[in-house]
């Protein structure tokens, strides 16, 4: 796996976080979410039958909303971090945790795509409906945008620059109005 998760371990707001199986169709959409077999390796993308079921990638959250709305096919490995609700956060964000007053607005998958990028697939679900949110890698650069649905949520990827060996990362998605009260930090990544 090309980067690992950084984060003090704590139970979850409703639910306690729990190992999945994505599943994918042949054209890498998301088509379902199951509890995965003990032996299962988190950050593992298999091909694994046909139909609704042709690929899985193995997560550890709360639920099967969690999961990426695609599937970086040409990665063997990912890794899936949840997007927090909240205000303020440090270039790496190290201080933010899935703890049990923290509230998930989605998440951010990140797989890599050559030696020199790697793309983030951002998913949100039920934050602000119908609005516009601007993703960003933090203390670096905008890298897009996306617009929620009547439900609150969304999903998109969007490339970035691979970080450096060792460096810790990190990811804010923001409404472009209000922006207050209503951000999304990413647990920290690293490299």
């Amino acid at each position: 796996m090309f980067c690992t998760l950084v984060l003090a371990t704590a139970a979850p707001a409703y639910a306690k976080n729990q190992t999945l199986t994505c599943w994918y169709s042949g054209n890498a959409d998301f088509t379902s979410a199951d509890p995965a077999e003990a032996s299962a390796q988190i950050g593992a993308v298999t091909r694994a039958g046909s139909g609704n079921k042709t690929y899985s990638y193995i997560i550890s959250a709360r639920d099967g909303s969690a999961c990426p709305v695609q599937l970086p096919l040409s990665s063997l490995t990912a890794i899936t971090v949840p997007l927090i609700l909240q205000d303020e956060g440090s270039c790496s964000n190290e201080e933010v945790k899935d703890s049990d007053s923290a509230t998930v607005g989605g998440s951010v998958t990140i797989a890599r795509e050559t030696e020199a990028t790697s793309t983030a697939g951002i998913r949100l679900v039920g934050v602000k409906p119908n609005t516009r949110y601007r993703i960003s890698l933090k203390c670096g650069r905008q890298l897009g945008t996306l617009r929620t649905d009547d439900d609150g949520n969304a999903g998109r990827t969007v490339d970035f620059p691979n970080p450096q060996p060792g460096q810790v990362y990190s990811f804010e998605v923001a409404p472009e109005e209000q922006p207050e009260g209503n951000k999304l930090q990413s647990l920290s990544l690293k490299k």
